[in-house]
């Protein structure tokens, strides 16, 4: 008799609320072709770029026949939805319009869209430690982190927390327009009175591990606006939280070494996880940048040699190529600052696609 082999579930990821509202609303509309004229996130999906210009820009939905490219179409209830991009041969329903008429659009995807979760709480109730230099980076990285949120959300799902009076003033004058919420809370309670249940606290130095299935389910992720030029150790827990929230760190093979900190790719890592890669560990490579392979790569060479060692095989480096998107030329960068050389250098570096970086 055969035995069987039982496969677990393949992970799901999640799919944005606005995103099904959207399609939802245009196809009660009867609408099955509409036309984007003019572009403000190139690189967003023309779905995304459509829902931002409509809920933050102000742009209206006008029915009106009209010529257009169609680039993607999405499924929906009772058919097909097209959207298309600039001018071309083929014929849509709708187009996007900033005409100054009367317009429900906005109005109406607003009460359709009954929650913001999950939702990226910035606390900033430490921001007046910050020096000169880091509040400069601080207002940069929480517009950045915006912009993260835009590929996959928008505005409403970024919280900013514990903002004392002239703070969200402060940022705007960068941000420009956006629709971002704001308390004086702190970010759990914050959070909680939003309906947020299930709240995480992004800290490097907690226990545990944030896990796939959190990052999937949770409601709120809470990270503190820290801004560390100079090192900090534990300055999340500084942070006047209410205890609603569950610590977790980001790690990578059970290390937070390598690991973006961050405020824009904190975000990306949470939102990649949950909408394109259902894993943690696989959000985290995707988001790595090289410096970070290096540095991650020059932990591991230490841990290696423990200070005994003068050479690194080659063979390490495609040992670590495996989980670690690292080049041959930062594996080298990397040997030499952990002191070492690398063997066999000059046959690898004739090997095709042997400098070639891990592929994202």
């Amino acid at each position: 008799m055969k035995s069987l082999t039982v496969t677990e579930p393949r992970k799901t990821c999640d799919t944005p609320i606005h995103r099904r509202a959207f399609l939802e609303y245009l196809c009660r509309e009867n609408i099955r072709a509409i036309c984007l004229r003019h572009r403000r996130f190139p690189r967003l999906s023309l779905l995304q770029d459509m829902f931002l210009q409509v809920m933050v820009w102000g742009a209206c939905i006008e029915k009106r026949n009209s010529m257009c490219l169609l680039e993607e179409c999405h499924s929906c209830k009772g058919g097909r939805l097209c959207i298309g991009h600039g001018k071309g041969g083929e014929k849509v329903d709708a187009i996007i319009s900033y005409r100054n008429k009367p317009c429900n659009t906005r109005k109406e995807l607003f009460g359709m869209i009954e929650e913001y979760k999950p939702l990226i709480v910035i606390d900033l109730g430490l921001v007046a430690s910050h020096l000169g230099r880091e509040l400069r980076s601080l207002r940069v990285q929480v517009g950045a982190a915006l912009g993260v949120i835009r590929r996959y959300l928008w505005d409403r799902h970024l919280l900013l927390s514990s903002a004392r009076p002239g703070v969200i003033e402060w940022l705007r004058a960068f941000m420009g327009r956006a629709l971002f919420d704001y308390s004086e809370l702190p970010g759990d309670e914050a959070a909680y009175l939003r309906g947020a249940n299930k709240i995480i606290v992004l800290d490097p130095s907690a226990e545990k591990p944030l896990t796939s299935n959190e990052a999937l389910n949770a409601d709120a992720f809470i990270i503190g606006g820290i801004i560390d030029i100079l090192p900090r150790p534990g300055a999340t827990r500084r942070l006047d939280l209410r205890g609603l929230g569950e610590p977790r760190k980001i790690t990578l093979r059970g290390s937070i070494h390598g690991v973006p900190s961050r405020l824009p790719q904190i975000t990306e890592i949470v939102l990649r996880a949950r909408y394109e890669t259902c894993d943690v560990e696989e959000a985290v490579r995707r988001v790595m940048s090289p410096r970070d392979a290096r540095l991650r790569a020059f932990i591991e060479l230490m841990k290696w040699s423990r200070g005994r060692r003068k050479q690194a095989p080659l063979a390490l480096y495609y040992e670590l190529r495996e989980w670690l998107p690292i080049s041959l030329r930062d594996f080298v960068r990397a040997a030499r600052m952990a002191k070492l050389e690398v063997e066999e250098l000059e046959g690898a570096q004739q090997r095709p696609n042997s400098s070639q970086e891990h592929p994202r």
